[in-house]
């Protein structure tokens, strides 16, 4: 974490396969990085800040999926990969 990071929660690198159902669609992307309140998505569509969604983040060697509602918070650029979409989770099972 750097020094001048100010979330008050550790993130955590991954790079795993995400799904997120958002009206009525579903985009397949990227995880990047989670924390207990936050995921980091690369998503080939642009999602607007203040979307809500729904996310399944594929745990790699484990039999269960992080399922979470969410919402947009920031939106880049990342050239050919798409999006990077910083979310905070709402809701998460």
């Amino acid at each position: 974490m750097r020094d001048d990071d100010k979330r008050s929660d550790r993130r955590v690198p991954v790079k795993t396969p995400a799904s997120v159902e958002v009206n009525n669609k579903t985009l397949t992307g990227e995880c990047c990085d989670l924390s207990a309140h936050g995921v980091l998505l690369i998503l080939p569509e642009r999602l607007d800040v203040g979307t809500h969604f729904d996310v399944i983040v594929r745990a790699a060697g484990s039999t269960a999926d992080l399922r979470a509602t969410g919402i947009v918070v920031r939106v880049d650029d990342a050239g050919d990969s798409g999006y990077e979409h910083g979310c905070k989770l709402i809701d998460v099972s």
